[in-house]
């Protein structure tokens, strides 16, 4: 059994998703603020909390306008199943799959409620809303014409009283090929069925080094009490009757000499001659708690020489930060095990394991998580294995490029009617059309190169080393000359050197994630197909495959690629750049260095009477340098030069648009700000 399919409606930034679940380990990446930590709240809030309670702030901005409809609706006079229909409410679902053949299903077994032998699904329905009865108390005293600005204002500030009490949470099974077939269950058969654990990224292990810490001592309580639970292996509750009978013998001890000797310390009531105080003598009692010895007088130490021990603090943050992950992993398994009916799902959320860890352990973490579950099980001999699934998120690219596609759902912010909202794209299917020697090329390079796609607003493909070593400082100039410009010196972008033979393998990928990216590549003219190199004025094809691939109508000579407008070098959110003449008829560089040098004629002392000279002469100075020197000089020691146009262009394109919206999940969450803010979109 396993949770195949999770889907959330209305919030935060999820106003409708669905994420598909891998078996064992599924990756979560995405830009900062693009809901990834709204998943697992929401899951927390349903599944965790006693009684689910949610804010008006919690609601998704995409939400708010139904509001403002539900209240026209109640005011124009429409029945209460209509207006209860409009009234937003947060939901998640849960869309579970099991082996139909199995003769006991657990926990599960009242969740299954279809009639059909073949299905192996079941889903959960938990949702907050609004309870019966409560239409009248949510719209009273409520404006009955068009709301203003002020009226919906003056709304939402009454709705963040109301939400909280007139709303309340109800779980439900439901079948998967009928809406209309539910059950009612309660909150405690869901908590049956389902148990989460949740390593948060705020894990207080980077307090000042001069204040101990105890941060790992807490999981230790947890799991001694995991051990005496009854259900517990023997050793487990072994050790655990060990420890108890230990304090015991201490309690004894305080109870006689201890207690007597505190006594002393202690003086009678009558001696301060107040009257009624008589006989009122003052007691002692010392009483030790076997968990409070645990969390708050246990402190775990790390060896160090003759016999002093270091405390957590002196250790590195990875380390304590790895230790502290693998611990909770390991207490979530004891409390798993110690459960008197064995829960059919253990959702496991690990937010931002890559906190304080080089990169090669980051890799080798994501690598070796699904394979705790089964280690567990083995060493323990479980008789049943452990039905984890880990859910994680990473802002790391060393995370991610080790993952593989398969397990990865990328969360992508979008603006719809101008309200900022989360799309979840699932990599396993996006790239499902990409040829099988594209995946694997992509998988490699992601892999052997530290690549952060997944993370940035923007990114720029580029050919090679002098590129890589000049764009940073092309883009320092063109803002400097163009100060009123937007500036990609503070957007989100990522730079990869890829090469003209590789990057058009990159296009799938880029549009499934809707990134805006700028790809500057060569014209690379040839004589002909497959022949030699020669300058743009001679050449009748180019050997460049991303170019032949981008204008794959056949259009690929220099002159046609030359005569191509703005318009034809843009194609979704990519824009290609290659070689163009400086100036009107002038020559035109074949590759970065040779147009470089066309761009700073008097720099390089370009010489010839026509255009075809001035090419030859600048390709013939380019047989002379060493391409890595070439970059560096003009990076770091000669820097008055002009950028080629061509990459300007292309950078200018690049800063211009797909500027991200302002954030508004930190609006939203703004008690006193965020119905204001939601104003403007529900009007």
């Amino acid at each position: 059994m396993h949770i195949h399919k999770v889907s959330v409606r209305n919030f935060r930034l999820l106003a409708d998703v669905e994420m598909v679940l891998e078996g064992q380990t599924t990756l979560i990446v995405g830009r900062n603020n693009s809901g990834k930590t709204s998943l697992s709240e929401a899951i927390r809030r349903f599944l965790v909390d006693q009684n689910p309670r949610f804010q008006i702030e919690d609601f998704s901005n995409a939400s708010y306008a139904a509001f403002c409809e539900a209240l026209k609706a109640k005011n124009t006079g429409q029945h209460d199943d209509q207006v209860r229909a409009l009234i937003p409410s947060i939901e998640l679902r849960l869309l579970l799959r099991y082996a139909p053949q199995r003769p006991e299903l657990g926990p599960l077994s009242d969740f299954v409620i279809d009639l059909d032998p073949d299905s192996n699904e079941a889903l959960v329905v938990a949702r907050y809303e609004l309870r019966d009865g409560a239409i009248e108390a949510l719209f009273a005293d409520q404006p009955g014409g068009e709301l203003t600005d002020e009226d919906r204002i003056a709304f939402f500030q009454v709705l963040r009283e109301r939400v909280p009490a007139l709303f309340g949470a109800s779980i439900w099974a439901e079948d998967p090929n009928d809406p209309t077939n539910h059950k009612e269950m309660t909150v405690s058969a869901l908590r049956s069925l389902l148990k989460t654990g949740f390593v948060n990224a705020q894990r207080g292990l980077d307090d000042d080094t001069s204040r101990d810490t105890d941060v790992l001592a807490k999981i230790v309580e947890g799991l001694f009490t995991a051990a005496k639970s009854p259900t517990a292996n023997q050793g487990e509750q072994l050790v655990a009757q060990a420890l108890q009978e230990a304090v015991r013998d201490i309690q004894q001890k305080i109870d006689h000499g201890f207690k007597a000797e505190l006594r002393k310390l202690m003086p009678t009531l009558h001696t301060f001659g107040y009257p009624g105080l008589d006989g009122s003598e003052l007691e002692t009692e010392t009483t030790l708690d076997v968990e409070r010895l645990l969390s708050r007088h246990t402190k775990v130490r790390y060896a160090g020489h003759h016999g002093i021990l270091l405390p957590e603090s002196y250790t590195g943050l990875g380390i304590r930060n790895l230790i502290f992950i693998l611990l909770q992993i390991v207490s979530f398994y004891r409390t798993f095990r110690a459960e008197p009916a064995a829960p059919g799902v253990h959702l496991v959320f690990i937010e931002e394991p890559e906190a304080h860890l080089h990169p090669q352990m980051q890799e080798v973490f994501i690598r070796q998580v699904s394979k705790i579950a089964q280690q567990l099980s083995a060493d323990e001999d479980a008789p049943l294995p452990w039905p984890v699934q880990f859910i994680v998120s990473t802002h790391s690219s060393h995370v991610a490029n080790a993952a593989g596609f398969e397990a990865i759902r990328y969360f992508l912010p979008i603006s719809i009617d101008g309200v900022r909202q989360t799309e979840i794209k699932d990599l396993r299917e996006g790239m499902r059309e990409t040829p099988d020697d594209h995946r694997r090329f992509l998988h490699q390079y992601l892999t052997l190169t530290r690549c952060d796609l997944f993370f940035a607003d923007k990114a720029i493909l580029i050919e090679g080393t002098s590129e890589r070593l000049l764009l940073p400082v092309i883009i320092e100039k063109l803002e400097e000359a163009e100060p009123d410009a937007s500036k990609l010196s503070s957007q989100y972008m990522t730079t990869m050197e890829v090469g003209g033979a590789y990057a058009h393998i990159f296009f799938d990928l880029l549009d499934f994630l809707e990134l805006r990216t700028l790809i500057i590549t060569d014209l690379d003219s040839v004589v002909a197909a497959g022949g030699a190199a020669c300058p743009v004025h001679e050449g009748t094809a180019t050997s460049n495959a991303c170019l032949n691939t981008w204008f794959g109508d056949g259009g690929c000579s220099p002159k046609a690629l030359l005569a191509k407008d703005d318009a034809a070098k843009v194609t979704k959110l990519r824009r290609i750049a290659f070689q163009r003449p400086e100036a009107e008829g002038g020559p035109c560089g074949r590759t970065f260095e040779d147009a470089f040098m066309l761009a700073n004629p008097a720099m390089f002392g370009i010489e010839g009477a026509t255009r075809e000279e001035q090419a030859q002469c600048a390709r013939d100075k380019l047989n002379k340098i060493k391409k890595s020197e070439f970059a560096l000089k003009y990076a770091i020691d000669e820097t008055g030069w002009t950028a080629p146009g061509y990459i300007l262009d292309g950078l200018r394109w690049l800063a211009a648009g797909g500027i991200p919206d302002a954030d508004a999940a930190i609006v939203q969450v703004a008690a006193a700000d965020a119905p204001k803010a939601a104003a403007p979109q529900d009007g």
